[in-house]
């Protein structure tokens, strides 16, 4: 037991004592995943650097965990440019929301715009609002060039959003959004 506590305390404190320099370092060596996990854990995700958000922002963007932007959004708005990585984070939230809606509730898209971007739930999302896709075998399939996305939901409980990315035939990522 006293060990299990020691290790409880150990990993705690180690996330408690994630830095700004480490935040830097880990992003500067694309450890993107690493970057939004730690500086969320470890209370970073609120600090009022707004250098620092935007990495942390981008580091969650690039590694789908999109509901720890809605801290960093909050925090940039000192510059047009800290504004603009604020509206594209707080973009892709709405995106991931209304399509999470969509899937679930089979709210309508149609004619619905929102600022466009090459992140996955943004190509998503426009397809979805321009009624860009058919259904196969209750999932949604959404050809682009050579490109196909297919946009399917979980039966488990917590219902998580799929979306599996062909090119040229082949699978070459799934991303998930909760």
């Amino acid at each position: 037991m006293k060990k299990l506590i020691f290790i409880c305390l150990f990993l705690h404190s180690s996330l408690l004592a994630y830095t700004y320099d480490d935040v830097i370092k880990d992003y500067q060596a694309k450890r993107y995943k690493v970057v939004c996990l730690k500086s969320s854990a470890s209370g970073l995700i609120r600090t009022k650097d707004e250098n620092i958000l935007s990495m942390i922002g981008d580091a969650c963007a690039k590694t789908d965990y999109i509901n720890p932007l809605a801290h960093v959004i909050r925090g940039l708005i000192s510059t047009p440019e800290f504004r603009e990585n604020g509206s594209y984070f707080a973009t892709l939230v709405l995106q991931k929301k209304l399509i999470y809606q969509f899937m679930n509730d089979g709210i309508d898209l149609t004619n619905l715009r929102l600022p466009r971007s090459s992140h996955t739930l943004s190509i998503v999302f426009e397809n979805l609002a321009k009624n860009n896709y058919k259904q196969e075998d209750g999932k949604i399939v959404i050809k682009l060039e050579s490109k196909k996305y297919i946009v399917w939901i979980t039966d488990a409980k917590k219902r998580v959003v799929h979306v599996d990315v062909y090119e040229d035939g082949q699978k070459i990522k799934t991303h998930w959004y909760i």
